[in-house]
Order: structure tokens, then C-alpha cells, then sequence
């Protein structure tokens, strides 16, 4: 049994479960702030909405909405929007809200994929 490397997990571990925080916003929405930082230093957050039997995970609308207000970028938001779809997610192009409609199995790889995809998205602009 290697020691050391079983410690560095657990440490690992326990960093994760302190510095991902997950709140109730009310009864079918979960709001999730991850450790990770965007290009204005920010936390990145995540949401979860119970949709029946699955669970939409979904940037909330905002995040593109953060890096160009008026949508006068033209050539970020279809690049976005690219990655966006490239990367799995679909996105409502009337709110600019990108989303994926996940199994509570699935949850854990769709929030990461969702966080690291707005820390990507967060140095386009």
C-alpha cells in the first residue's frame, strides 16, 4: 500500500469537498460555487435544476451575459457558441443560457465539464 499517495488523495479530497459549496435556492434549484476562478478572478458557479427524473445543469444564463452585456461581439458569441455545442452543452440563444440535461450519475462530470467550459470561455473575451 502506498502511504504517501493515499494521503495525497485524502488530502485532495478533503480540499475539493471544503471548497466546493453547494446551496438550495429553492426547491428544485441548487446553486453550486467551485473553486474555480474565471479571467475577472471570479468564482465560477453552476446550477442544478431538478427537471423530473433528470437534472439540468446550466450556467444560469448569466455568464455570457458577464463577459458582453449588449452582445456587440458578434465574432465572441459565435465563437462561444461553438464551444458551447462542440463541448456537448446546448445553449438558448434568446437568454445566451448554456445547459445540459444529465442523470444524477452524470452530475459530477457535468459540473466539472460545465465549470472548466466557463473558465474557458472567460479568457475569450
Amino acid at each position: 500500500m502506498d502511504n504517501e499517495l493515499n494521503e495525497i488523495k485524502a488530502q485532495s479530497v478533503a480540499w475539493l469537498k471544503n471548497n466546493l459549496n453547494f446551496y438550495r435556492m429553492d426547491s428544485q434549484t441548487i446553486e453550486v460555487e467551485t473553486p474555480l476562478i474565471d479571467s475577472f478572478g471570479q468564482n465560477i458557479y453552476c446550477f442544478i435544476i431538478k427537471k423530473g427524473e433528470y437534472y439540468l445543469i446550466s450556467d444560469g444564463g448569466w455568464f455570457l451575459f458577464k463577459l458582453d452585456p449588449d452582445m456587440s461581439d458578434s465574432d465572441f458569441y459565435n465563437q462561444a457558441v461553438d464551444i458551447i455545442i462542440g463541448t456537448g452543452f446546448e445553449i438558448d440563444e434568446e437568454t445566451g443560457e448554456f445547459f445540459m440535461e444529465v442523470s444524477i450519475d452524470e452530475l459530477p462530470l457535468a459540473l466539472n465539464q460545465l465549470a472548466q467550459l466557463q473558465v474557458a470561455l472567460s479568457f475569450l473575451k
